[in-house]
């Protein structure tokens, strides 16, 4: 079970949608709702000089962005079958990321909402630095039910086997999980039908109904083909390793991670 789950709002406009689906989640598993806005530093953010009054707007502006999510927050769990907790943190100048970090470190399970920005929660940190599970929301639709229906991307690595663990608590809510490996047979491919028959298993052995898929992506991408077992299966989640690796503080997402980071069409749980 979680019992702490973070959600990060960043946004006043999609802070609503994002903080129903953790509420949810929060509620099935009887967790501990936190929920965090880190206050844009605007001098960190504007790239060029600019006159004192342009910063004291871009100040305000910051304020009241943070004071809407505030609202949004205590709109949306009072009442709320769970105990919650609002955190709004002003960092020193360059230490957002610091931030984040710092509250998902001790975090279950940490919901975003899918990166349109810049100014967005940083990927990195939460997914290289906090070895935490994340859960991202897409940026288009409301997603107030998740994990009725999920599909497990399998490929027989350690980042896959780690994202269906650090799911178990959503899995055991499902009504069938479906754990797909694509492409089992091209070279170098580093499962076949076997390991997803296994992990089937062992989702069997915590009383959760599973079963092992194969397909083919053919002419089209990994990512794709992914994204188009989705729709065509009617599934609600998404849980997949991501894949990568980090230079510094920049994380460079393999192919498969990056094409379905930037087009989810349903919420995505990530682990690395």
């Amino acid at each position: 079970m979680y019992r702490t789950i973070l959600v990060c709002l960043d946004n006043s406009e999609r802070a609503g949608a994002i903080l129903r689906t953790a509420l949810t989640i929060a509620e099935r598993q009887g967790a501990h709702l936190v929920g965090l806005h880190v206050v844009q530093d605007v001098v960190v953010s504007i790239p060029t000089e600019v006159s004192l009054e342009y910063i004291d707007q871009a100040r305000q502006a910051a304020q009241s962005e943070a004071d809407a999510i505030a609202e949004v927050f205590k709109t949306a769990t009072a009442g709320a079958g769970v105990s919650t907790e609002w955190r709004r943190e002003e960092p020193m100048a360059g230490d957002a990321d610091t931030v984040w970090t710092r509250n998902a470190l001790v975090a279950d399970l940490v919901v975003v909402g899918q990166a349109a920005g810049a100014a967005d929660v940083p990927l990195t940190d939460l997914l290289i630095e906090t070895g935490r599970p994340v859960l991202f929301v897409p940026y288009a639709g409301e997603y107030a039910q998740v994990g009725k229906q999920p599909l497990v991307a399998w490929n027989g690595s350690r980042e896959s086997a780690g994202a269906v663990f650090d799911a178990l608590p959503l899995l055991k809510d499902a009504s069938l999980v479906r754990v797909l490996c694509i492409d089992p047979d091209k070279a170098g491919a580093r499962a076949g039908l076997a390991p997803a028959d296994d992990m089937a298993l062992a989702l069997a052995r915590h009383d959760i109904r599973a079963e092992a898929a194969r397909s083919h992506s053919g002419e089209i991408s990994v990512g794709d083909e992914v994204l188009a077992q989705l729709v065509d299966h009617g599934h609600d989640l998404l849980v997949m390793g991501c894949y990568g690796h980090s230079r510094l503080r920049e994380m460079l997402f393999g192919g498969v991670t990056r094409h379905i980071l930037q087009h989810m069409t349903v919420p995505v749980l990530m682990s690395r």
